[in-house]
């Protein structure tokens, strides 16, 4: 499978300041590559989108994700409030 980031996953990405963090997001990125379907299907306006919920410092925080034929597009990960927009 072929790993796609959108613009937005990018700079989401480069803000990471924590080496925690930034290594929960690599694991969670890891678990989907292994597994495609690890996440949750989402309902309503997102049917086609995937949500991965990870772990960090004991707050939970969600990938969300787009399998296509050969790719998996990575669209935006964080806490779940404000995560959809």
């Amino acid at each position: 499978m072929v790993l796609v980031e959108t613009s937005k996953f990018k700079k989401l990405r480069k803000k990471i300041k924590e080496e925690l963090e930034k290594e929960a997001l690599k694991e969670a990125v890891l678990k989907i590559l292994d597994n495609p379907l690890a996440g949750k299907k989402l309902k309503g306006e997102f049917k086609d989108l995937h949500s991965l919920t990870y772990t960090v410092k004991g707050q939970n925080r969600r990938l969300i994700y787009k399998l296509e034929k050969e790719r998996i597009v990575l669209f935006s990960f964080g806490p779940r409030q404000g995560i959809y927009k």
